[in-house]
């Protein structure tokens, strides 16, 4: 394994923002391999070029020896991440997700390294959660919060309506890091919210905060 000051100088290459890089370089000079969580979900039957920039820097992560975590959004997906939306999206049934999925991990795996990789489905837990949990999770956050996102905030303001579905989609994401305890999430420039609602649910169940790392769209 590289130094944790070469290690950060080849993982900060062509990224948006390391939120921060001073806690990235700390997790890096434990020299233990850390948790490096991307979701996607199966909104249509292809991975696109979108993931693909993460997928590369997942696999960056993986050649310096850590420990790479690919989540499924199967549960997310029925929602449709509403990050740069100026609608809501067309709701999908889990059925049309799931074949969706089949062939998602195949395609990764043109990029990752299959042996090296975890694959989960954040349908595993979010199908278990109890509408009471549901309600203690939502009341971690405020509808202010919630409004601060671009996206909401100029809906809004332009009459166009937001539905409540699409607020949840932030915490869930958030949800999935304290599941999977990750140490980074990457996501594309516009997912900078999520990752950030996934720290602070972190920090909540006593966890140390991931690293967010964004990349161009």
């Amino acid at each position: 394994m590289q130094s944790p000051t070469e290690q950060l100088e080849i993982l900060k290459r062509g990224t948006v923002t390391i939120h921060s890089e001073k806690e990235l370089l700390e997790k890096l000079g434990r020299g233990k391999p850390l948790r490096i969580k991307m979701g996607v979900d199966p909104t249509s039957p292809d991975i696109h070029l979108g993931h693909a920039v993460g997928l590369r820097k997942l696999k960056q992560f993986q050649d310096l020896g850590h420990h790479i975590v690919l989540i499924i959004g199967d549960f997310t997906a029925m929602i449709g991440d509403p990050s740069g939306r100026s609608t809501t999206r067309p709701p999908l049934t889990y059925e049309q997700v799931m074949a969706n999925a089949a062939t998602y991990t195949e395609q990764a795996f043109l990029v990752l390294d299959r042996s090296k990789t975890e694959v989960v489905y954040n349908g595993d837990w979010f199908k278990q959660m109890p509408f009471m949990e549901v309600i203690r999770l939502n009341a971690r956050v405020t509808l202010q919060q919630m409004l601060q996102r671009e996206d909401f905030k100029t809906r809004v303001q332009d009459g166009t309506e937001v539905r409540l579905h699409e607020i949840q989609y932030p915490i869930m994401q958030g949800w999935d890091s304290v599941v999977v305890r990750a140490d980074v999430e990457i996501g594309g420039s516009d997912q900078l919210f999520n990752i950030l609602v996934g720290r602070d649910l972190q920090k909540e169940e006593g966890q140390e905060p991931q690293v967010c790392m964004t990349l161009p769209l």
